[in-house]
């Protein structure tokens, strides 16, 4: 279901695809993503033992779907932005309801982005401002529990229960406010609603300029999409942790100056509850991943890479994302040996747009004996200065004549308190004499008796790269307790894209044993999508995805124009609606006729509804699941001719294969 001001509407244009594969996913399992190691900074959590939850638990179980709202150059701007929102599908995995008030601030608030994975730089390029969720629909289904009262739509989103809304619906302007306003750890925020700047249909939405999209300028680079919910009595139960997650998407160009983001098969929309931070360790396996908390108060992740770029230099890569920390981050730092070489050193942050009060001013950087260290202006000069806020990533890079070793940054916290900095550990700069293996003895001797002041023990770990790091220490991505760089090196791993992992532990999606990187993708029906995830290689005729040129356009409350350009339609803010234009039912059209990149209907796959998918829809015929003697259809029933998704192939599918039955394109 769906909502806008309290009334409660079918959610249309929204492929729910992946959405079978979250609801067998296990409520339990909402610790922050695999391989991720905890700071020792604090306690706090959000998670509960053995996966038990106490009091109200949201969570986004699936992102179904992306919608693009055009693009325009606002006042001030060097280059076209365009905009997007996102579909989501929460769920309560708590045991108590969770309020979803209209009229007061005890309702959830949901913040979308964007962001890219591009030569082994995971940024974020897009954020929105925040839109009030409410009320709660109550549909059954996505957390793998039981929905108490479905279907009754209201005040609460009930224990087990799912609430649905569009891409169309978040992407709304009737119901937003600032994220300035948020505190994402206690899940305050006054109920405020924002006027629309004046941007045009961009306003408040996910805001991407094109040098970020473009796809000539970004060839190679993967695209992710970022749900993150925010609620006071969630966090009061200390459950805010896992209210992010993530979908990747494939971008596209539409050749009008506007991009087209999709929800990429189901298969790899793996990020319930991950936030997207977590997209770049799924994604290359060689990224270091630690959490770390405020004492008290919120939660901070940071991703790290080290590269061998060459020439007896490393890039040093870092991602740091504040999940729900309302301190915030000023600084970022990360030691140095004495007399290292530094160079490239670099500042990635995310725009804020729409009349958030933040300053977009890119933090400075400063090398020193010691340390690397980037800062922003510190609170007591401007309380509104570019700190790193809730669900939000910077990106923090350098170059450095050392190799990689276990190391600790230190990430200072922008509002007062106490303390006023926390320590990370993550990959750095060899400081020299480290114990990185904690065996009690420094790292030069442990693999160099010979090495100035050692005495033994010494020389008991092996260094088979010779750069002073036992191999314990260093990354081994496929566990063999040999160091990457040594296996490729040895010829014991192959290594085709060069880029110093080994190819066993590279994305391989045709699990064919060649990394992904190192064959040319296979797209059989030329729409951008690799076969091996496509869940439809042969079935997308060119333009068959489009949307509608002409729509019923919403504008206002009850005001709809038929046969209206959607173009103009967006441009005005208004919505596209699929109703009844008479009755002016608030029913979004879809982003797209197609659902997961298939054509509905289209059964033998040849790209069109012809007599043959007739026939076939006979066969999958099973009636409604409330009538006696139903029998379940298969999935690739379900799949074709299940147009509303209710679990069944029945008359109202019938009526709806018979509406875009097209007959032979040939």
């Amino acid at each position: 279901m769906n909502k806008v001001s309290g009334a409660r509407v079918r959610t249309r244009g929204v492929g729910l695809g992946a959405l079978t594969m979250f609801a067998m996913a296990a409520v339990g399992a909402r610790v922050l993503g695999a391989r991720v190691e905890d700071a020792a900074t604090g306690s706090g959590g959000g998670q509960v033992a053995n996966g038990a939850s106490i009091g109200p638990d949201v969570m986004v179980t699936a992102i179904t779907g992306v919608l693009n709202y055009d693009s325009a150059t606002p006042p001030g701007a060097s280059e076209p932005i365009d905009a997007f929102s996102i579909s989501t599908i929460a769920c309560n995995a708590g045991d108590a309801a969770l309020d979803m008030i209209e009229t007061s601030n005890q309702h959830a608030a949901l913040r979308q982005g964007m962001f890219r994975l591009k030569s082994s730089c995971f940024e974020q390029i897009g954020t929105s401002w925040v839109k009030h969720v409410f009320p709660a629909s109550n549909e059954p289904g996505s957390c793998g529990l039981v929905c108490t009262n479905p279907g009754a739509v209201g005040s609460e989103l009930r224990p087990g229960c799912t609430d649905t809304s569009s891409a169309g619906i978040n992407g709304d302007r009737t119901n937003t406010g600032r994220s300035a306003e948020v505190n994402a750890f206690t899940g305050f925020f006054p109920y405020t609603i924002g006027a629309v700047p004046a941007e045009g249909s961009i306003a408040q939405r996910i805001q991407v300029h094109h040098s970020d999209l473009n796809l000539t300028q970004n060839a190679g680079a993967s695209y992710f999409v970022q749900a993150h919910y925010v609620h006071p009595g969630d966090a009061a139960a200390n459950n805010g942790e896992n209210n992010a997650t993530y979908a990747r998407v494939t971008m596209r160009d539409q050749g009008t100056g506007t991009f087209d983001a999709r929800i990429t098969s189901p298969a790899i929309n793996h990020g319930m509850t991950k936030p997207a931070i977590l997209a770049w360790q799924d994604a290359d396996a060689s990224v270091r991943v630690t959490n770390a908390r405020v004492p008290g108060e919120g939660l901070f992740i940071l991703a790290s890479k080290a590269m061998n770029v060459g020439g007896g230099f490393w890039h040093y890569e870092y991602a740091v994302e504040n999940l729900n920390s309302d301190r915030s981050g000023a600084s970022f730092r990360v030691p140095i040996p004495a007399g290292a070489l530094v160079r490239n050193l670099g500042f990635h942050d995310v725009d804020y747009h729409s009349g958030e009060p933040f300053d977009n001013t890119d933090w400075t950087h400063s090398v020193e004996t010691d340390a690397v260290t980037w800062s922003t202006t510190p609170y007591a000069t401007s309380a509104n200065a570019n700190a790193l806020r809730w669900s939000t990533l910077y990106n923090f890079r350098f170059d450095a004549n050392v190799g990689p070793a276990p190391t600790t940054a230190t990430l200072g916290l922008f509002k007062p308190g106490v303390p006023a900095a926390i320590p990370i550990d993550t990959l750095g700069p060899a400081l020299g004499f480290m114990d990185c293996n904690g065996n009690g003895v420094l790292d030069a001797c442990d693999v160099n008796c010979a090495a100035p002041g050692c005495a033994p023990p010494c020389g008991g770990s092996p260094d088979c790269n010779g750069n002073g790091i036992p191999d314990a220490c260093e990354t081994d991505c496929n566990g063999n307790d040999i160091p990457d760089d040594c296996d490729v090196a040895s010829g014991a791993s192959a290594d085709c894209d060069h880029n110093g992992v080994p190819d066993e532990c590279d994305p391989d999606c045709d699990g064919n044993g060649v990394p992904d990187a190192c064959e040319t993708m296979r797209d059989s029906d030329g729409d951008g999508v690799n076969d091996c995830i496509d869940l439809c290689p042969f079935t997308t005729p060119p333009g068959a995805c489009l949307p509608p040129a002409l729509v019923t356009c919403r504008l206002g409350l009850g005001f709809c124009i038929a046969n209206y350009p959607r173009v103009n339609c967006m441009a005005q803010g208004g919505t596209p609606v699929c109703g009844n234009p008479d009755s002016c039912e608030n029913v979004p059209c879809p982003a797209s006729p197609c659902r997961d990149g298939c054509l509905p209907g289209d059964y033998d796959a040849d790209g069109d509804r012809d007599l043959a998918d007739v026939a076939a829809f006979q066969r999958c015929y099973s009636g409604a699941s409330s009538e006696p003697g139903f029998s379940p259809p298969g999935q690739s029933c379900l799949d074709s001719f299940d147009f509303d998704g209710d679990g069944d192939v029945d008359l109202i599918d019938q009526a709806r294969f018979d509406l875009v039955s097209d007959g032979p394109r040939n």
